[in-house]
């Protein structure tokens, strides 16, 4: 596993109140799960960020097991929550009455989540030391939500995408990278994608 301490708060966050709000969130989050015995990645928002594109985000993204459903619905009725939006994997809840970040969950099966959980990167949100996946996997996850998300996400998750390799200088024809375009992006958004990135720059160019 890899550890990379990433301070959240500088001075091109403090201007957001929403990273205080956030910060709330997930120190309450990892505390409450570490006393149920329940792991997670953080993903969406606050993970690209994490990888250096500062863009603002309105909800905390978890990754968590299936088979966890019920623990993790009981555990964010206990943050006083409620779900406004449940569609399979999917898990959306809301705070009761007050200005906090809404928490979307993710749910994906015990082999997947140990698979994402054995290559993470450790970064440190306030007072908590979450994970998040590797740079590789979480661009696959955006690839993923590309091609079967909701639709009026996909400006949104295509914008992450470009970010996510433009600031991190991924080379797509490495074959790691070459790997998830192939398994994850139709043929139409590879093309929008090279459209867009023209990846890393030679070392000896001007």
């Amino acid at each position: 596993m890899e550890n990379r301490s990433v301070c959240f708060v500088s001075l091109a966050f403090l201007a957001f109140a929403w990273l205080n709000r956030t910060v709330k969130i997930v120190e309450a989050l990892a505390k409450n799960a570490a006393a149920a015995q329940l792991e997670f990645l953080v993903i969406g928002g606050n993970a690209v960020v994490a990888y250096g594109y500062p863009r603002r985000t309105v909800d905390v993204d978890l990754l968590v097991r299936e088979d966890d459903r019920q623990k993790w619905h009981e555990l964010i009725l206990s943050l006083d929550y409620y779900p406004h939006h449940i569609q399979g994997a999917f898990l959306m809840f809301n705070p009761n009455g007050d200005d906090r970040t809404g928490i979307d969950l993710m749910l994906v099966n015990d082999r997947t989540f140990t698979k994402l959980l054995d290559k993470t990167t450790v970064v440190k949100l306030g007072g908590a030391e979450v994970r998040i996946p590797s740079l590789r996997n979480l661009i696959a996850l955006k690839l993923h939500a590309l091609r079967h998300g909701d639709p009026y996400r996909y400006s949104r998750d295509f914008v992450d995408v470009i970010e996510l390799l433009q600031h991190n200088q991924v080379d797509l024809a490495a074959p790691d990278y070459a790997e998830i375009l192939r398994r994850y992006a139709t043929p139409a958004i590879v093309d929008e994608i090279r459209t867009r990135y023209a990846g890393p720059r030679p070392a000896d160019s001007g």
